[in-house]
């Protein structure tokens, strides 16, 4: 592009500039030529006015016997002239056309410019006015210096016009070079990000308009980057995502065709029966607990929440009741408070959220000694729901993986009593379409706090 931007620029510098000289010269010329022509002709009739006033005068002087002798006089009275105006680079003629036998020209001949290996010549013929008709005068003026000094001027402007057009080649180049700088930079950054190196940047020092281009290419390459950054990342999560579930399905399915395989080929009896089939269905019970989390998270993608106003005193004794029976069978201390009346939301995904709190909370804790308290605050900004308790905590190196597909703190800890590790999975994800933010705070040994703040409409 710049190649062709500079020859097309050039060549566009040369046809203006040598079309301007040509016209100047051609103009110089003609105007030359014109005003040559024009002081020849105030010439001519001043030599004709005058040369016919001194042969009136050498006629009427003295009788002339016969036009031979007046012609000599005359000729005598012209050399006269012939030499005053030989100085000034004139040469003039007088004929007179009875004794010459030539024949009879217009009064005044055309003014002409002649060129010829002599020099250059303004030429003019005429006849003598009165009754003096007979004789023609010649009028011929040297201008071949003033010739001469024009085309001296008119080589004086080529010359000048080629060493301007290799200073404007040169100029031009370094310009043109200035300028497409940003767009040599932004084609070799572009074929750098091509290859795969995202991280290229262009410097842009200047502020003209090209070098806008290079700071739009910056941004450009800046989103691209990240967008390719945030798909390596989904499709590193994703990956995760289908190790973790094969994982996952792997151990339970094997369980249940082990079990099943047992069962077909050994002797039973009837207590074996019942208890492999128990095993058989706490190892699909698990499997319809990952299709159901699985498929709820399905659901919440690009999901928007049907939002009503929800009784946060009946939904607290909702879970309450829900969570009964193993928290009384652990011995734990479940309190519920709450300072705000209502909140906006989806009921039945907030309670999953809480639900799924809870019986994360009552599996952290120990039998017998452990405490969960669910609370709901208000205040200016929103409400905040919170489920706090005191069981073993969660190291502060892993609570930026815990809301992970199947991600488990207790990597001990079985499947049957450990759920799927969707639980905190979903209460993010229901979070996020609730537009709330949910932070966890955790400390080995002390307890965990998770906090869902909702914003206020």
């Amino acid at each position: 592009m710049r190649l062709k931007t500079f020859v097309s620029t050039y060549l566009l510098i040369l046809v203006v500039l040598f079309s301007s000289i040509g016209i100047v010269s051609f103009y110089l010329n003609n105007s030359q030529v014109s005003m040559l022509k024009e002081t020849s002709t105030g010439q001519f009739q001043t030599i004709i006015s005058s040369l016919s006033r001194d042969m009136s005068v050498l006629w009427e002087r003295e009788e002339w016997l016969s036009e031979a002798r007046f012609s000599d006089a005359v000729g005598t009275l012209v050399r006269g002239y012939t030499m005053y105006y030989g100085r000034h680079n004139i040469n003039i003629t007088v004929t007179d056309l009875r004794l010459s036998g030539r024949d009879y020209p217009p009064s005044l001949s055309e003014v002409a410019f002649v060129s010829n290996n002599a020099g250059h010549f303004i030429t003019i013929s005429g006849l003598l006015p009165g009754r003096f008709d007979h004789f023609l005068l010649d009028y011929s003026m040297n201008v071949t210096e003033n010739i001469t000094n024009m085309r001296n001027i008119q080589s004086t402007l080529l010359i000048s016009a080629i060493v301007f057009s290799i200073i404007a080649a040169i100029a031009l180049y370094f310009i043109l070079s200035s300028i497409f700088k940003p767009l040599t930079v932004v084609a070799r950054a572009s074929r750098e990000i091509a290859s795969g190196r995202f991280g290229e940047r262009i410097p842009v020092k200047s502020k003209n308009e090209v070098a806008q281009v290079a700071i739009d290419f910056n941004k450009m390459a800046e989103q691209i980057e990240q967008q390719i950054s945030l798909l390596e990342g989904e499709a590193a999560n994703k990956q995760q995502f289908v190790d973790n579930f094969a994982h996952e399905m792997r151990t339970p399915l094997t369980s249940i065709y082990g079990y099943a395989e047992y069962m077909q080929k050994a002797r039973l009896d009837e207590g074996e029966i019942i208890e492999l089939s128990e095993r058989i269905m706490a190892r699909t019970s698990y499997l319809k607990e990952i299709a159901n989390s699985l498929l709820k998270l399905a659901m919440l993608r690009d999901y928007s929440p049907d939002k009503n106003k929800i009784s946060v005193r009946h939904l607290f004794d909702d879970i309450a009741q829900t969570v009964k029976v193993p928290v009384e069978e652990a011995n734990i201390k479940f309190i519920c408070s709450s300072s705000a009346e209502l909140m906006e939301g989806q009921e039945d995904l907030i309670k999953s959220l809480l639900l799924n709190l809870c019986l994360n909370a009552l599996k952290s804790c120990t039998p017998n000694e452990g405490v969960i308290h669910m609370d709901a605050k208000k205040d200016g900004t929103g409400i905040t729901l919170s489920v706090t308790d005191n069981g073993c905590g969660i190291p502060e190196d892993l609570l930026a993986k815990i809301t992970e597909p199947f991600y488990r703190v207790d990597k001990a800890r079985n499947r049957e009593h450990g759920g799927a590790g969707l639980g905190l999975t979903l209460c993010q994800k229901i979070a996020d379409v609730h537009g709330a933010q949910m932070t966890i705070e955790s400390a080995v040994g002390t307890g965990t706090i998770v906090k869902i703040t909702f914003a206020t409409a």
